[in-house]
């Protein structure tokens, strides 16, 4: 009968010791699911964030050109100092200015508007800076491009 008894612990207990492994089995996956989805949570609030900021900074940019263009027609101390703060309000959010005079033309953050006898694909003039945010264009820079006769012309 003792052997009996025995042999019956021995299951309970080799039972009881796979469903211990299973429950720990299922408790790290679930652990490790968890620890995921904080991850992607996180992974997507950034996103949100850095598109909202996008979104913002892209209308801000416009203001600034504006603020630009009323510089330099009333020339304005006050405007002057008001668009360095703004600037500097706008670099410590991560946006860049791209301003390419004198750069060899890059497709990637430059939009050719025009082309005029000069320095082959070379920045001759910039209509419009382009901006950057935390090393994304935003809006590329609009400019004139250097081209040869020959290339204008055809």
């Amino acid at each position: 009968m003792t052997d009996k008894k025995t042999k019956n612990i021995n299951i309970k207990t080799s039972e009881l010791l796979d469903k211990v492994n299973s429950l720990e089995d299922k408790l790290a996956r679930s652990l490790a699911d968890y620890s995921n989805l904080e991850k992607r949570i996180e992974s997507q609030r950034q996103l949100f964030v850095t598109l909202a900021t996008t979104s913002i900074l892209s209308k801000m940019v416009e203001v600034l050109d504006d603020f630009y263009l009323a510089q330099k027609h009333l020339n304005d101390p006050g405007l002057k100092m008001a668009i360095d703060k703004f600037n500097s309000v706008l670099k410590t959010e991560g946006l860049e200015e791209i301003n390419p005079v004198n750069l060899e033309f890059d497709p990637q953050s430059m939009e050719c508007i025009q082309a005029v006898d000069g320095q082959e694909n070379f920045v001759i003039e910039v209509k419009k800076l382009g901006y950057k945010l935390n090393g994304h264009v935003i809006r590329p820079a609009q400019v004139t491009v250097g081209k040869t006769a020959d290339q204008i012309t055809n």
